[in-house]
C-alpha cells in the first residue's frame, strides 16, 4: 500500500463507501495500478443508507480529502440512541 501527501501519509480516500454507517479507507498500491478498499468485518445490526446520500456528509467528504484530512460530518446525529435517518431523496434517470 502507499499514501499520498508525503509527510501527511494519507489514504486514496476515507468515508462511508458501502453503507450501515461505518467509514471505509482505501488504499492505493505503490505501483498505483490498484486500489483496495478496507473495512472492518465486525457484524452490526445498523443499516442506512450510505451517509454519501447525506448532502452535506458528501461535500464534506470531497473537501476533507482534498484538503484537511479529516472526518466529515453528516446533517444528523449518528450514535447511541439515534434516530432513523430520514429516506433520503435519490432520483435516477
Amino acid at each position: 500500500m502507499a499514501s499520498n501527501n508525503g509527510t501527511k501519509a494519507t489514504p486514496a480516500l476515507s468515508g462511508d463507501l458501502l453503507g450501515d454507517w461505518r467509514e471505509e479507507v482505501v488504499w492505493r498500491t505503490s505501483d498505483n495500478t490498484r486500489l483496495r478498499i478496507h473495512t472492518t468485518r465486525d457484524v452490526t445490526d445498523r443499516k442506512i443508507f450510505t451517509l454519501l446520500h447525506d448532502p452535506q456528509y458528501r461535500v464534506a467528504l470531497a473537501w476533507q480529502n482534498t484538503a484537511y484530512n479529516q472526518p466529515p460530518h453528516p446533517s444528523f446525529f449518528i450514535g447511541n440512541g439515534m434516530a432513523a435517518p430520514a429516506q433520503p431523496a435519490i432520483y435516477v434517470r
